[in-house]
């Protein structure tokens, strides 16, 4: 552990052991929030000090309720609490909680309840009370009966089969649907299915999980088969719902060791899959004893030519189980077979082979499918060659970008820039990828190919477009290249010089775009081209809308989007002016408003405030842009905007005279005005006035006193 960790978990165990009961509650927040973090997959760094979140728990249930730190204690419980804590968590119950610190209270009864060998009697009787009480809410009683749920315990169970009975449909249908589990259904299964047949089709989810629940796990590729023999029928319904454990596996052994294909396959696919056998047995080790000759029945299976059970014994090996003397047998099967469904798991059984051993045979093979017309599986064998052998796939891969159909291409592409092949073969990988022009034929894993080899981002606002003229698609590509050298900015100047409008905002995106030059060169990447990039903004946004097809995100507002967007990044107060003012639409004119900034200007621009004067007072522009017009103008750095919001307070909008005058309440002016403000404020209306006239009303009477 480092010293800054140590130094955080000291700091935290302070918190922990505070006086101050805020400081404790927070401490405990922080911990539920780092333990919710981890299904994200990273460690919870607090947990070295659980102990110690478990003992502030107690200690701040053990004393009265102070905002919500019996709720933060709780919640902490859920993860952490005892046996012993469920005295602690029973007198929160009794003590009328609100609903927030009983639902927590109640998960944490779970957590307590699980955790004993004999869960706590009191408790146990305090939550059944709960369920049972007719005057709750059904979430209420359905929420008290969740940490019960999972307790095999006699009374639970006879709970449940009450429930089941009640007039409450939604309980009724929550309470079978625990019924509706492999080992209650043993005992219970009549009774669940009388319940399920009288539910309307829309009772719901719970409702649709007991009605698969009833159908039992079939199997994996025989769903549509029913086994001819009797015997075999009789076990495979045992197989399904089984009555005890010693039952289920003889029902398996019986399919397993059968003469009939169809009965193996479906025995395999019992032992292979997690809805399969183990999930109806009560001990589910006990299957692990038949592995051995579930194997070796799989490999049997595999030696019969054309057996129908091939694809649920390679299933059955899979990757997990394959070894390297398989190898003549998996050569066999795909020798033979013309089914994608065979190939695919013969694929992903290689898989397995493969990361132990090199065959080179069994990767000609693979290799072969790649290149076979009447193959499905093709994507699937790029995968596996690509994944087992890294560079050393680079020849089969290669191939089949030279000579695969394009589907095949972008997998084959996808595959080679994800084992580092963009730097080894980057000629063919473009060339590959302008062959599909400006989309690529297939997104492996929901990545675009095309981005993988130029690099991202295309654009912002032109996103798929492809640029007709070969030099403008050339510079296009560079921008995309991972570095800005000076080639980087002769592409960026080729563009932003160029008289095609989808170019000029393709370079325009990349400029203001963080992931655009930033991200290839840091913020001295945009300087070279800065001032090209004011005129190229100027130009754009005194054009009319680009055509709708160029883009097909944003349609014809793309060219004025990239301008403004730059805009914003360039913040050229008198560029940013002249928009403002001379906007072509309420769109670019709302637009420019954002890109105003003062930053630290001790003095805001003339221009600028001139402009900002003219748009409030200006009574064919939109009421919402002219008050926020006012409202920069308020923030505005110095006092060279206070003859502009004198001006808007002769306007005849109640909210732009409003907005003007709380401009004119700073400290530094607000004397100079307070006659005009006072005089506005008489005659603004008293029922119902603007929210601005409602702010300014207030501040008024505030300075008054």
């Amino acid at each position: 552990m480092s010293d800054d960790e140590k130094s955080h978990l000291g700091e935290f165990s302070a918190r922990l052991g505070s006086d101050d009961i805020d400081i404790v509650r927070e401490a405990l927040d922080d911990y539920q929030s780092a333990q919710a973090d981890t299904r994200w997959g990273v460690d919870n760094p607090y947990w070295p000090l659980s102990n110690e979140v478990l003992f502030a728990a107690r200690d701040l249930l053990g004393q009265p309720p102070s905002g919500h730190s019996h709720a933060s204690a709780l919640t902490a419980m859920l993860h952490l609490a005892e046996e012993e804590d469920a005295d602690l968590i029973a007198d929160v119950l009794e003590g009328a909680p609100d609903a927030g610190v009983r639902e927590m209270a109640l998960l944490a009864a779970g957590t307590a309840l699980a955790e004993g060998e004999e869960p706590n009697r009191r408790l146990l009787t305090l939550i059944t009370a709960m369920v049972l009480d007719e005057d709750l809410d059904v979430r209420d009683r359905k929420d008290a009966l969740h940490p019960l749920e999972g307790l095999d315990l006699p009374e639970v169970e006879d709970l449940l089969v009450r429930l089941s009975e009640s007039s409450e449909r939604e309980l009724q249908v929550h309470a079978t649907a625990c019924l509706a589990t492999p080992l209650r259904l043993r005992v219970h299964r009549d009774r669940v299915r009388r319940l399920a047949e009288s539910w309307p089709e829309d009772a719901g989810w719970e409702a649709k999980h007991t009605r698969e629940a009833l159908e039992g796990f079939h199997s994996t590729y025989w769903k549509d088969t029913e086994l001819n023999d009797p015997v075999l029928r009789k076990a495979h319904d045992e197989l399904r719902f089984p009555l005890t454990d010693e039952g289920c596996l003889k029902a398996f052994a019986t399919l397993l060791r059968s003469e009939d294909p169809v009965a193996v396959g479906i025995a395999l696919d019992h032992y292979e899959s997690s809805e399969g056998l183990r999930y109806v047995l009560e001990d589910e080790e006990r299957a692990e004893a038949y592995l051995p000759e579930v194997l070796a029945r799989a490999r049997d299976v595999l030696r019969r030519p054309m057996s129908p059970a091939e694809v649920s014994a390679l299933n059955m090996i899979g990757p997990r189980h394959a070894e390297p003397a398989d190898a003549d047998l998996l050569l066999d099967v795909l020798t033979r077979t013309d089914s994608d469904a065979v190939r695919n798991e013969a694929i992903w059984m290689a898989y397995g082979m493969l990361a132990e051993e090199r065959n080179k045979k069994l990767i000609a093979a693979l290799g072969d499918l790649i290149f076979d017309p009447s193959v499905g599986t093709k994507e699937t064998a790029i995968r596996i060659l690509a994944e087992s052998l890294g560079a050393d796939a680079d020849d089969i891969l290669l191939r089949a970008l030279r000579e695969g159909e394009p589907k095949v291409q972008a997998h084959a592409s996808f595959y080679l820039v994800r084992t580092g092949g963009l730097d080894r073969h980057r000629a063919i990988l473009e060339e590959v990828a302008e062959s599909w022009g400006d989309r690529p034929p297939q997104r492996p894993w929901g990545e675009d190919p095309i981005e993988l080899i130029f690099g991202k981002p295309h654009s912002v606002h032109w996103e798929g477009h492809r640029l007709a003229d070969p030099d403008l698609h050339r510079a296009h590509n560079r921008l995309r290249a991972p570095t800005a050298d000076e080639s980087y900015h002769q592409a960026l100047r080729t563009l932003l010089e160029s008289d095609d409008q989808a170019a000029v905002g393709i370079a325009l995106d990349h400029w203001w775009s963080p992931d655009g030059a930033v991200k290839r060169g840091g913020e001295e990447a945009r300087e070279p081209e800065s001032a090209l990039i004011l005129d190229r903004i100027r130009d754009m946004l005194r054009q009319p809308p680009s055509p709708a097809e160029l883009s097909s995100h944003y349609g014809p507002d793309a060219l004025h989007l990239s301008a403004l967007a730059a805009l914003r990044v360039a913040a050229e107060p008198s560029l940013v002016a002249e928009v403002v003012e001379t906007a072509a639409s309420d769109l670019i004119r709302s637009q420019a408003l954002d890109a105003v900034e003062f930053k630290d200007a001790e003095e805001a621009d003339s221009r600028l405030i001139e402009a900002l004067g003219n748009v409030a007072c200006d009574e064919n522009v939109p009421l919402h842009d002219r008050v926020r017009a006012l409202e920069l103008l308020d923030v505005s750095p110095g006092t060279n905007s206070v003859d502009a919001l004198v001006r808007a307070t002769r306007c005849p909008e109640l909210e732009v005279q409003a907005a003007a005058a709380w401009g004119l309440m700073a400290e530094e002016v607000i004397e100079d005005h307070r006659a005009l403000l006072e005089k506005l404020n008489a005659n603004w209306p008293v029922e119902d006035p603007p929210w601005e006239v409602t702010r300014v009303r207030d501040m008024l009477s505030a300075v008054k006193e």
